[in-house]
């Protein structure tokens, strides 16, 4: 399997294509050797696409999905909680994202939550209550689409090889 590196021209254009045609992208970044740690990002502008991307570690997973991803935006308060509620069937596997970094000491990230059942969802959102959040069925990010692109930070010698993710 050849894996493509995040720098590739190709990747890059098609991610500042996607950018130019979608008002947002949303983007899965998993870590190597990092116990599955992995971030949800939504990005709206390619510069800073790219300042991301050129942040991360070798052998990082980047996975970008061209088509909007979690369509159930707000605050989270009793109404938003009812309609994502009655708009996700149960069974189905979710995604929440806030929007907004947390912060403890000088680590900060995007939490988020995922669950199969209304009442894994329901709870996902009670942690999230008064956050702005974006809410929806999880992506489909295991295989490369017209869709979904996937690429890997290489390591400083340009090599680009899959972590343990």
């Amino acid at each position: 399997m050849r894996y493509v590196s995040s720098t590739d021209k190709t990747f890059i254009t098609t991610l500042e294509l996607w950018l130019r045609n979608q008002r947002e992208i949303l983007v899965l970044i998993r870590y190597s050797h990092a116990a599955g740690t992995k971030s949800f990002e939504f990005f709206s502008s390619f510069s800073t696409l790219l300042e991301r991307l050129a942040q991360l570690p070798p052998h990082t997973s980047i996975v970008a999905f061209r088509q909007p991803q979690l369509p159930f935006r707000g605050v989270v308060d009793d109404e938003f909680i009812s309609n994502c509620l009655s708009n996700i069937p149960d069974g189905s596997e979710f995604l929440l994202v806030e929007t907004v970094r947390r912060n403890a000491g000088q680590t900060s990230w995007f939490h988020e939550a995922a669950g199969e059942t209304s009442l894994e969802l329901r709870e996902a959102l009670e942690d999230s209550r008064g956050s702005p959040v974006a809410v929806g069925v999880y992506p489909p990010w295991q295989e490369d689409s017209a869709d979904v692109i996937c690429g890997i930070v290489p390591d400083k010698h340009g090599v680009v090889k899959p972590g343990a993710y």
